[in-house]
């Protein structure tokens, strides 16, 4: 877990004191932080977008994992301490079009392997998503 994502987690307990401790996963997780009832996939970005891409797979796997848990999936993106936070659990609920398509994208969010695969994703606009100034 990288230094960021800790410190979005700090500060999205202190807007929401009562979403309880955020406990950060395991490295090979699928998501970044469990607490009482989400998990929640942390994105820290250099370069705002809009929409905002997320993976297919992220979705099925957490989707999956969230269910299994009795919680929603929560996905975070933050750009210079502002969060978007989608509830990917109630989206699907109400049948949100994510538009879902396939790109051919870097093979990993960081950049550093410059190796391109095809990859379903869906797109995430910003006004379908909560705003919190970290």
């Amino acid at each position: 877990m990288k230094s960021k994502e800790k410190a979005v987690a700090k500060a999205l307990n202190k807007v929401y004191p009562n979403i309880g401790e955020l406990t950060p996963t395991e490295q090979h997780c699928h998501y970044d932080f469990d607490c009482k009832h989400y998990i929640i996939e942390v994105k820290c970005r250099l370069k705002r977008y809009d929409p905002w891409i997320i993976e297919k797979a992220k979705v099925d796997w957490n989707i999956d994992i969230a269910k299994k848990l009795g919680k929603d999936f929560l996905y975070l993106t933050e750009i210079k301490k502002d969060a978007y936070i989608w509830n990917i659990s109630k989206m699907l609920q109400d049948e949100y079009d994510f538009q879902w398509t396939t790109k051919n994208l870097p093979q990993n969010t960081e950049f550093s392997n410059r190796r391109w695969t095809k990859k379903p994703i869906g797109y995430l606009y910003e006004k379908d998503a909560t705003f919190v100034q970290l």
